[in-house]
């Protein structure tokens, strides 16, 4: 232990900041399964991976939820998914009882019924706790990330919790990461930033001048990014520098 340890704090990392989909928790089993599931109950049938590719194509189309991050209220909030689902929908059935159905489906996806954890985070996160390391989740996400992660158990692991749309900065804005910084009470050069986005995650840390690492679980070819394909490769990156 003595040399690891040695090694990491050569590093003099002392917090990490995780991006939430796509890092820590994913939908499953996939946002097109659960949306079609969900709205057969109200007569809409529709193909899962169209459903799904419509989906992104709105959900890129608007900029993700970026464009929430002017302080929203709950109510703001469930307008802007209300209006990206009806448009998703739109292209690939015809709509009935659709008022009924998002609202089943918005209380759902603030429940851990339809999320999965990565299987490696709980071990990842108690070893950087262990460590002494401080830990943010720095995401995208509406005011219900908070709730969401304390019932799937992510809460204890965490110092604190930042959502674009609560803080009024989405990555990859630099104001998010200066956020996560003062909440660390730590310089950029003291942290990292790991998320699976190139746009958000590793641009956004890079502008603010945090190192940034990309979670690369599908093995992309991304020349000049640092890259690791699990989360437990971070423990090893932070003691023995730069991933291959």
């Amino acid at each position: 232990m003595g040399r690891a340890w040695y090694n990491f704090r050569a590093m003099k990392k002392k917090a990490v900041f995780f991006d939430a989909g796509g890092t820590l928790l994913a939908p499953y089993p996939s946002v097109g399964e659960i949306y079609t599931s969900v709205a057969r109950k109200y007569g809409m049938h529709a193909d899962a991976g169209l459903v799904e590719k419509r989906f992104q194509e709105e959900f890129s189309s608007r900029d993700g939820l970026a464009s929430l991050n002017a302080h929203s209220n709950e109510k703001k909030e469930k307008e802007w998914w209300k209006s990206l689902v009806r448009a998703a929908f739109e292209k690939v059935t015809v709509l009935t009882r659709f008022d009924e159905y998002f609202d089943e489906l918005y209380d759902l996806f603030g429940r851990p019924d339809p999320w999965r954890l990565y299987p490696e985070v709980p071990e990842v996160l108690e070893g950087l706790r262990a460590r002494g390391i401080v830990l943010g989740i720095v995401s995208n996400w509406d005011s219900r990330l908070h709730s969401l992660c304390r019932a799937m158990g992510l809460e204890r692991y965490f110092d604190f919790i930042l959502a674009s749309a609560v803080v009024g900065s989405a990555k990859p804005d630099r104001g998010i990461f200066e956020k996560a910084l003062s909440l660390a009470n730590v310089h950029p050069s003291e942290a990292v930033h790991v998320g699976d986005s190139v746009d958000d995650d590793w641009a956004g840390a890079c502008a603010a001048n945090i190192d940034a690492i990309l979670i690369n679980r599908t093995r992309r070819v991304l020349p000049k990014i640092k890259t690791i394909h699990s989360l437990t490769e971070i423990l090893n990156y932070l003691e023995n520098g730069c991933p291959e």
